[in-house]
């Protein structure tokens, strides 16, 4: 074979080592570039979603919202995580299963989050959890008391009890406060919510083979229960359940007092509010009620929380809210940031640190999940309105 010339073989040497360099800058640029992309994604902000009653409903919403905004401060005032930042998308469900859903899928499919808190109504939890089951986006309620979320997937946690387990431990504690054969009775409102309320104290009555006396019902927007409290008090009661919303049960319970109604007084979750104090009056005390959170534990994290939130307050003058739902939107934002904390920040990895979740030392209490999401603390909280507050059994 020929050789080549000195000058072709020089040509090739130095086309060769230019070859060279240009691959190693190439490399370098990419390097560069994926140190820069690794420096942008350890500072870019963790992201979650929030889907609330912001408008109608805002009683609950608002508060909520707070809770939410108390933690996030707290988490991002001492550096985030790991150096992140915390950052909440916020949607309101205006109390609407289609709205919610909507919220949800521009959540997961907009905005990229991988976990959401809320939605606030059992009916827009249901609505929703679906779509994150398929997304494998983690949804965490706050406030969904509704028996069938607890098979509404493995993405779907709650942070309250459910309603049946709290209309039984209503049930027994009522019972043990009167005499054999007590007399009882039911005032509901005539909606999904206290129907379904009815229904399950009727049940767990039912079990203890006690039958009310009379069962009547009310519509939302009623202001006047002359007629059905008349009725109950020809019965002289002993227990008088009624299941439904504030603005109905705090005015129903007040009329039931002015015309002598001296029954024990049970309501539901709802009727944990300083609305209904406010509402009712000195007819709210001796009011039975299950509740998720008890303002006047006695614990440092418990009362730094409270002063945050009267301090957030401070300047708002309007009605007092309900620090109950700020206190479990707090607590989910926290589960949150321990999950993240330990590195597990996509929805899977989430829903796997749930799972294995043994003790979470929260405000709401110790707090882990059952194999159904449904939150374990140790039972049914039970409050009576004493002295105008209320206080934990």
């Amino acid at each position: 074979m020929p050789q080549l010339p000195n000058f072709s073989r020089c040509a090739l040497c130095l086309g060769a080592l230019f070859l060279a360099l240009a691959l190693a800058a190439c490399q370098d640029s990419t390097s560069s570039q994926d140190q820069a992309q690794n420096q942008e994604d350890q500072t870019q902000a963790l992201k979650i979603g929030a889907v609330l009653r912001l408008s109608k409903g805002a009683s609950d919403g608002l508060p909520a919202r707070h809770g939410i905004e108390i933690a996030v401060q707290e988490i991002n005032s001492q550096g985030g995580i790991d150096g992140r930042p915390l950052e909440v998308v916020y949607y309101d469900s205006k109390d609407d299963a289609t709205t919610a859903v909507n919220a949800v899928q521009k959540l997961i499919s907009v905005d990229e989050v991988e976990a959401i808190i809320g939605p606030m109504m059992s009916g827009n939890v249901l609505a929703a959890a679906p779509l994150c089951q398929r997304n494998n986006v983690v949804l965490l309620t706050p406030t969904g008391t509704s028996p069938r979320i607890s098979e509404a997937g493995s993405y779907t946690f709650r942070l309250c009890s459910r309603i049946d387990d709290q209309a039984r431990a209503l049930v027994q504690e009522a019972l043990s406060r009167v005499g054999a054969d007590p007399t009882v009775t039911i005032l509901y409102s005539n909606e999904p919510y206290g129907k379904g309320s009815k229904e399950l104290f009727t049940r767990y009555l039912a079990e203890q083979d006690i039958t009310p006396a009379t069962v009547e019902s009310f519509q939302r927007g009623d202001k006047d229960f002359q007629a059905q409290l008349t009725k109950i008090k020809q019965l002289n009661p002993d227990i008088l359940f009624v299941p439904g919303y504030l603005q109905e049960t705090a005015p129903l319970i007040s009329q039931a007092r002015q015309m002598g109604i001296n029954a024990l007084s049970v309501g539901v979750f709802g009727d944990m509010a300083p609305k209904y104090i406010e509402l009712a009056g000195k007819a709210a005390e001796g009011h039975l009620i299950a509740g998720e959170y008890n303002k006047h534990k006695d614990t440092e994290h418990n009362q730094d929380f409270v002063n945050a939130y009267e301090a957030l307050l401070a300047d708002q003058p309007k009605a007092p809210e309900n620090i109950m739902f700020a206190a479990l939107t707090y607590d989910a934002v926290h589960l949150l940031r321990q999950s993240f904390s330990t590195g597990a920040t996509t929805g899977s990895a989430i829903q796997s640190f749930l799972d294995e979740l043994e003790a979470f030392d929260g405000i709401t209490g110790t707090l882990s999940f059952d194999a159904n999401g449904d939150v374990q603390k140790g039972g049914v909280y039970l409050f009576e309105v004493q002295n105008g507050t209320y206080r934990k059994l």
